[in-house]
């Protein structure tokens, strides 16, 4: 399987997880935005090489209601859908380059501000999405006890805020996935 084959089963599998209400299918979508945005050669730039599209994510900005959130230094705290452009809630949506997105503040546990890309980390790398294992960083500890600490539809609302950041990324992603499509049928 050539990198865009598989960069197109990805996107595919991705979808599917992030509608899920499953648990276990929904924590798997981590694996898969490590795969597209985290690891080393990532997915979408082997195959946007080809490409060379300006990929972007569409996302909220930081408003003054979160400043002041930041401010307060809160126990917790969660973006929840405030972060997609779409949501009510949204405050001047712009178009963040991955490491815009992947540093975005969307939590905060225990004096611990979390980010899109910890989110990704952590349920790739220690809850279970691609390895399992213990905390190893204080930051680490915060993201798990936030995870048991409040839930969301019925998940973990650490797992439960993946599919936001699986919904921006397979939108982020359609330009590509327009471009290799187009190129397979001419």
């Amino acid at each position: 399987m050539d990198a865009q084959d598989l960069f197109m089963h990805t996107l595919s599998d991705l979808e599917k997880r992030i509608e899920s209400t499953d648990e276990y299918d929904v924590l798997m979508a981590a694996a898969l935005l490590r795969k597209l945005l985290v690891d080393g050669g990532r997915l979408m730039d082997q195959v946007n090489r080809a490409h060379r599209l300006k990929l972007r994510f569409r996302i909220s900005d930081v408003s003054p209601l979160e400043k002041m959130i930041y401010e307060d230094d809160p126990m917790m705290w969660s973006i929840e859908d405030a972060l997609a452009p779409e949501s009510p809630l949204a405050y001047q949506p712009y178009e963040a380059t991955r490491d815009q997105f992947l540093s975005r503040t969307i939590m905060r546990f225990n004096s611990h501000w979390i980010t899109v890309g910890d989110v990704i980390d952590q349920l790739a790398n220690v809850e279970g999405a691609v390895h399992s294992g213990e905390p190893d960083t204080a930051r680490s500890q915060a993201i798990q006890a936030l995870g048991k600490f409040f839930s969301r539809d019925g998940l973990p609302g650490v797992v439960a805020q993946v599919k936001l950041i699986g919904q921006i990324t397979v939108r982020g992603r359609s330009p590509l996935r327009e471009a290799v499509i187009a190129e397979r049928h001419n």
